[in-house]
């Protein structure tokens, strides 16, 4: 618009003042104008025409959409797992040596600089570029590319090219994904890419891709496949240094729809990521058809993969059958990559962590807010080669993390026949955290009986915190955890939850030593078991098991409910005090008590009580102490005492220094002694002492019978019989009774007294009695207590006895006839204290109370 005119008004018939007020007023009006029109010129070129808050971007602000991006990648770095932090802080320093506070501000600012270095803004159009897809477009992608420093716009419309080489400080933005295509011309080879930067050798920097589809064409030239190598994608970033791939979408490669990698993919030098690209990042992208992977990455660090989805692959670029075709794979030699927000489905594996034999594998990867559908394999990380007993270790799958991922409903799928469903694995993988994890089955589809979560092939240092299954009615196992020479080991699972799902809930292998499961409900449905392991290693507790034929099934016994089982040395209900040993604990206990030994146990105790040896137990004790590093010695509510001798249980009390001078009483366990300096006193009406013997024929004798010995065994007495005992129910105190083993299972002396011998135990020698031969213990010994062919017979004290008609209070009575006392006429026998019940015809004898010695 030109500089406005305006006529003057005609003075005749006017006042000459206000003609010139109303002429100077016209002027004014007219500059107005134009300084309005120059305005809105400037403001249609301007590049910082409107803020953020005054761009409408689908609903949103474009301020407020760029503050969400910023806080998602904000919060990916904060929440990394804490193990690279030097290189998190290494990333945050630019090539002038300037440190930003975040990862991602320096992402922002090399945006900014990329911005300022663009020199030309044009459309390719204006290059002869054809958007109607009618003719090749090639040349003019070359020219408008130039060598970068350019903002380069595409049109609505399709455009075929033979690929298109992007140089650094390049913006090439489209109209939208399905709006603006760029596909390869029928004559393009095989191994080109839709897109990727101009020099791989050298490397390129601060390239942004935005709004298109990327057709790789794959039925050009009657169909071609991938060349291999990192060709034959539709999207490749080789040795690119700041990078955004922003809504664009990759259509049938042949390879990968994004390829995030160094210029070859067989690196094998230490320094294996100095070629590969550095802080790129994928947004909101979409792949499909892909012959290997969606999105992969190669031998590149600080890539952020967020809100895209890969799905359905054709699996072409490997053998029919054989189709390893992942949705996000982070491969060989990677480093610091978040993949956050996105979706698989379709695929063989939804997101794959992992590597080559020959090849490093990626490090310190993060998952996070990841839904898988139908990928036969949800999430696998993986270090192919090293998996087996006689594979090395893996020197570098360290630090992987899956937090807030869903599997739904994985499936078996033709791509891959060999490999069967999955919702999550991990194989030679170290340091591996699960966080919140949601697995959902079809409880109508056949697993064909495999485990859904699988730690296994030397993977160690697993931590599960959180994880929720369901629907896995065919499966074998929800959650297993393999042993062998090649299993996983160190697996910590806390916080489960499973219903309606597999038969066994959560399996351990066997040499699955080092495991855990904490906090759990397992709620089947006509299940096998709730919880399984070989061995009786697995730490459990606060487990909660519904719906399973047993609970438990530990080192071949069920249980109905899950027991808990904790290892390492136990202090609880303890102000100070330290088990030492990881088999030993302290209970209930004030003062440093100190439990040195193996499978010591203290409860109860202060005053700085001590155990040494194994199998050691002091209760309800002060200051006392085991001592000497034999094993098996126990001190009970005692005061200052010392036990020194193995095998035994002792008591005391002293003042002062402990010792074993104040030992009060001791049970030998080995000889079956009993000692005390005290009284043994029976406070129970039992008023007799008493031995077992054995009748002659074999039979019973009723009690208060008196009896005569015929050698070492009794009958009843009869009139002119000597009287040796009653058969008595009232002995407080038995011996002969026999009631644990067979009379001669050791040898004795002439005199009766036990034989010794002198055998080693855990190096320590010990003197022990002297079994019998002759001894069998597969026969079942039966006590003499529960034989009618032994008798307790009361020989001192004050016995029941059975009385004839003749017995008074005061007379002295012998043996009448079949053992009932009788009345003696010459003062002899023993003497009736009392008539506890009067003669009886009818039973043919009373009961009196008489007293023997």
């Amino acid at each position: 618009m030109g500089k406005y005119s305006y006529k003057k008004a005609d003075t005749s018939g006017f006042n000459r003042q206000h003609i010139k007020d109303y002429n100077q007023n016209l002027g004014d009006i007219g500059n107005d104008m134009l300084d309005l029109s120059n305005g809105l010129s400037r403001h249609k070129t301007a590049e910082h025409a409107h803020t953020s808050d005054q761009i409408d971007h689908g609903g949103f602000s474009l301020r407020t959409y760029i503050d969400s991006l910023y806080n998602r990648i904000r919060n990916l770095i904060l929440n990394a797992d804490g193990t690279n932090v030097k290189e998190v802080v290494d990333a945050r320093v630019d090539a002038d040596g300037n440190v930003e506070p975040l990862l991602k501000e320096r992402l922002d600012k090399e945006y900014y600089k990329l911005l300022r270095k663009i020199q030309r803004n044009v459309n390719v159009d204006d290059y002869g570029a054809d958007p109607t897809g009618a003719t090749d477009s090639t040349d003019a992608f070359v020219r408008a590319l130039g060598n970068g420093r350019v903002r380069l716009n595409l049109s609505a419309g399709e455009y075929v090219v033979k690929g298109a080489k992007i140089p650094s400080w390049t913006y090439l933005i489209g109209q939208g994904k399905g709006v603006t295509t760029l596909k390869l011309h029928e004559d393009t080879p095989a191994s080109e890419w839709v897109l990727t930067n101009a020099d791989h050798a050298g490397g390129n920097r601060n390239i942004y891709v935005e709004g298109m589809t990327l057709d790789w064409n794959p039925d050009r030239q009657g169909g071609v496949n991938a060349t291999g190598g990192i060709n034959s994608s539709c999207l490749t970033f080789a040795k690119v240094k700041f990078g955004w791939i922003k809504d664009v979408e990759a259509v049938n490669p042949g390879l990968h729809g994004f390829d995030i990698t160094a210029p070859t993919y067989d690196i094998t030098t230490e320094n294996y990521t100095a070629d590969g690209s550095y802080y790129v990042w994928l947004d909101n992208c979409v792949a499909s058809g892909y012959g290997d992977d969606g999105i992969t990455t190669h031998y590149s660090e600080y890539i952020f993969i967020s809100n895209s989805h890969c799905m359905n692959p054709s699996g072409k670029a490997h053998a029919a059958g054989a189709a390893n075709s992942n949705g996000i794979e982070i491969d060989d030699g990677s480093k610091n990559v978040w993949v956050d927000s996105c979706y698989t489905s379709g695929n063989i594996r939804g997101v794959e962590v992992k590597a080559h034999d020959e090849w490093p594998a990626s490090q310190n990867i993060h998952v996070t807010n990841h839904i898988s559908y139908r990928d036969v394999r949800s999430y696998d990380a993986r270090h192919i080669g090293h998996h087996s007993a006689t594979d090395p270790e893996s020197a570098s799958a360290y630090h992987v993390t899956f937090a807030n991922c869903t599997s739904i409903e994985p499936v078996f799928n033709s791509l891959y026949a060999d490999i069967s469903p999955r919702a999550l694995v991990i194989s030679a993988y170290k340091h591996v955290q699960i966080s919140n994890f949601t697995a959902i089955g079809d409880p109508q589809y056949d697993y064909k009986a495999n485990p859904m979560v699988a730690f296994q092939f030397k993977s160690r240092y697993i931590n599960v915190n959180g994880i929720k299954m369901r629907g896995f009615k065919t499966a074998s196992h929800d959650i297993r955890a393999f042993g062998g020479a090649q299993g996983t080991d160190y697996v910590q699972i806390s916080g489960v939850t499973i219903s309606e799902s597999s038969p066994i809930g959560v399996a351990f292998g066997g040499g699955v030593y080092n495991a855990s499961l904490i906090g759990a409900t397992l709620i089947g449905d006509n299940g096998e078991m709730g919880v399984y392991s070989p061995n009786n290693k697995v730490e459990l507790a606060a487990i909660n098991v519904a719906g399973y034929a047993s609970a438990a099934n530990l080192g071949g016994r069920s249980y109905s409910v899950v027991p808990t089982n904790f290892k390492g040395g136990f202090k609880g209900a303890t102000t100070s005090g330290s088990p030492l040993d990881p088999t030993s604990a302290i209970i209930a206990a004030t003062g440093s008590n100190v439990a040195k030994g193996p499978r010591n146990f203290m409860g109860g105790v202060s005053g700085g009580s001590s155990t040494e040896g194994s199998r050691q137990a002091i209760l309800a004790a002060n200051n006392s102490h085991t001592k000497g590093d034999g094993p098996a010695r126990t001190i009970l509510s005692s005061q200052s005492v010392i036990n020194d001798d193995g095998y035994t249980v002792v008591g005391g009390y002293g003042s002062g220094e402990a010792s074993t001078g104040n030992i009060k009483w001791k049970i030998d366990s080995m000889n079956g002694n009993i000692q005390g300096v005290g009284r043994v006193e029976s406070v129970s009406d039992f008023k007799d002492v008493a031995e077992y013997f054995e009748s002659l024929d074999g039979q019973k004798i009723d009690s208060g019978l008196m009896v005569t010995l015929e050698g070492d065994k009794i009958r009843k007495a009869q009139p002119g019989d000597s009287v040796d005992g009653v058969i008595s129910e009232t002995a407080g105190v038995v011996l002969g009774g026999a009631g644990f083993y067979w009379n001669d299972r050791f040898l004795r002396n002439e005199f009766g007294g036990m034989i010794y011998e002198t055998i080693t135990e855990n190096g320590r020698e010990l003197t022990v009695p002297k079994e019998n031969p002759n001894y069998d213990p597969t026969l079942e010994y039966i006590p003499r207590d529960e034989r009618v062919e032994w008798h307790i017979v009361g020989l001192i004290g004050q016995i029941h006895v059975r009385i004839d008609d003749t017995v008074r209070v005061g007379d002295r009575v012998t043996a009448g006839t079949d053992g009932i006392a009788t009345k003696t006429e010459d003062n002899g026998g023993f003497k009736v204290m009392r008539i506890k019940t009067a003669y009886d015809s009818e039973k043919g004898y009373g009961v009196a109370v008489i007293f023997m010695r």
